[in-house]
């Protein structure tokens, strides 16, 4: 007969199970006041927890991003110029290549966000929801990328010829009046690579000696074909530059007209880069940059780099590139007092386009230096049936020589005899530094050609003034736009050749910025 068990370690053992009526429920643990003296409770952040992230593209942008609106339009363009150095293909080997629509949409977003690094553009792809969903979180080399925004120059001609035309189907450009304009770009070059020619000579023996070098210690390493063919590209690039350095250096001698004694300074990194007057009123290596602009809505129709500081010479080429990108030519074109010269204003009339400029007061009807105001050339009248000037005394001067420089008309000079000059007592105010070797007091007539009077004539008008007032709110906004929003303020690119090609990614980025805010409003309007 077994023993009777002792029950009391049982009822000690059911205290560890309580009443099931006596535990708390969720909302009494909720209302239950902590210690007065516990420590306060934050969320804890595991960062040591490696995690899966399940990401869903085409939420993660809203259907108003700029990235999906940018490869919408890439989409319906044609982009078959580009896949010329494609060689890969369908069963065939090696490793496939990034679409140009996708590299084209990469560099337009990267403009609008203020990017023209080819490296930052490739960091951002890791974690920036535009990049990721334009590469499907693929990472796009910076080598490729960079290659790809300067290689294709004929392409992006045609690319941007082709986003005109679908503008200007759309009735957003109508080329009736337009402005041209130039901006100063700095360029991808320090100040200290620039010497003169005898410097550059030394250095090209240096550069002529290190590719030697490279070649034997090549023979010596057990290199790859691929760093052996990327070390003789570098070198062979850099005796290129230095070698078109001194080309460009001769030709600037060449074609210097003053100064003749002082050699140019060229760089040897970048020869195409002239030092040029920045818009900080600084002195920096810069590219001129000209824009033609429509002045319906403001879109840009033309983008030309040159090499030249000054804009004199830049009209005429800017209308026929117009002419020859839409195949119209602009009703009429505006431009400030740096275009404004008589060579322009005959070209802009052959062509039959009408030129709105700033005219300033020429040297010629300025008073030299020490003549009084009251004597200066303007105030001499010239009597055509005698062909004499009378002088602002009474004085007759009579004509000496004519002279005819292509597109500046013809100056006729007329002299005031010398014993006039000397019984004058106007005399220190009129010409007093004239020792009266020969005549009295010179001046000097200029019969302007027709198309140049037209250009005066309309100029006094108010309607001419007053379109030439719309100007600078016109041609002025894409070079401020693009080198503060766009931030292109410095050119990534080196050479004349390359840095065309960059000028378009920008222009074509601005263009389409306009383009999307235009349609938008219509839409919230319509």
């Amino acid at each position: 007969m077994n023993p009777i068990p002792d029950i009391e370690p049982l009822f000690a053992a059911a205290e560890v199970f309580p009443d099931p009526d006596s535990v708390p429920t969720p909302s009494s643990r909720r209302k239950a006041r902590p210690a007065p003296n516990a420590p306060l409770r934050f969320r804890h952040i595991e960062r040591n927890q490696p995690t899966w992230m399940l990401v869903d593209l085409e939420r993660m942008l809203d259907e108003s991003h700029p990235a999906r609106a940018i490869w919408e339009f890439v989409g319906g363009l044609d982009l078959s110029r580009f896949e010329g150095k494609v060689q890969v293909k369908v069963g065939g080997a090696g490793r496939d290549s990034w679409s140009p629509r996708l590299l084209i949409c990469m560099w337009i977003y990267a403009y609008a966000r203020g990017l023209s690094s080819a490296r930052e553009v490739e960091r951002q792809c890791d974690w920036e929801p535009g990049f990721q969903w334009l590469t499907g979180l693929q990472k796009v080399n910076h080598h490729t990328l960079s290659d790809f925004r300067v290689e294709h120059a004929e392409a992006m001609k045609e690319l941007f010829q082709q986003v005109l035309t679908v503008l200007m189907m759309k009735d957003l450009i109508t080329l009736e009046r337009v402005t041209v304009d130039g901006t100063k770009v700095r360029a991808h070059v320090n100040k200290k690579t620039f010497s003169k020619p005898a410097k550059l000579r030394a250095y090209q023996d240096e550069v002529a000696k290190h590719v030697a070098a490279i070649e034997a210690d090549q023979a010596r390493q057990e290199l790859n074909a691929r760093q052996k063919a990327a070390r003789k590209r570098a070198a062979r690039e850099r005796s290129e530059r230095v070698k078109e350095a001194l080309e460009e250096a001769a030709e600037l001698a060449a074609n210097k007209k003053w100064e003749k004694e002082k050699e140019p300074s060229v760089s040897r990194t970048d020869p195409d880069a002239h030092f040029m007057k920045t818009s900080d009123h600084g002195l920096a290596p810069a590219y001129n940059v000209q824009l033609v602009t429509d002045a319906a809505n403001g879109l840009i129709v033309d983008v030309a780099v040159s090499t030249q500081p000054s804009d004199a010479a830049h009209l005429a080429p800017a209308i026929e590139r117009v002419e020859a990108t839409t195949g119209k030519l602009p009703g009429e074109i505006i431009a400030d007092g740096d275009y404004t010269n008589r060579k322009s204003i005959m070209e802009a009339a052959d062509k039959g386009v009408a030129f709105i400029g700033s005219w300033g007061e020429t040297t010629e009807n300025k008073p030299g230096r020490g003549i009084d105001p009251q004597f200066a050339p303007s105030e001499f009248e010239w009597d055509e049936t005698t062909n004499e000037v009378i002088c602002p005394m009474g004085r007759r001067l009579v004509e000496i020589r004519v002279s005819a420089a292509e597109g500046n008309g013809a100056i006729h000079v007329y002299a005031a005899a010398r014993e006039d000059c000397q019984a004058c007592k106007k005399r220190k105010l009129c010409t007093p530094n004239n020792k009266m070797e020969k005549h009295g007091r010179a001046v000097s007539i200029r019969l302007e050609d027709d198309r140049v009077d037209a250009f005066l004539a309309r100029m006094e008008t108010d309607e001419a003034k007053a379109i030439y007032k719309t100007r600078a709110p016109i041609a002025e906004f894409p070079n401020a736009w693009i080198k503060t929003k766009l931030n292109w303020a410095r050119v990534r690119s080196r050479g004349l050749k390359r840095v065309a090609v960059e000028a378009i990614w920008p222009v074509l980025t601005y263009n389409l910025q306009r383009y999307f805010a235009i349609t938008r409003a219509q839409t919230q309007t319509a």
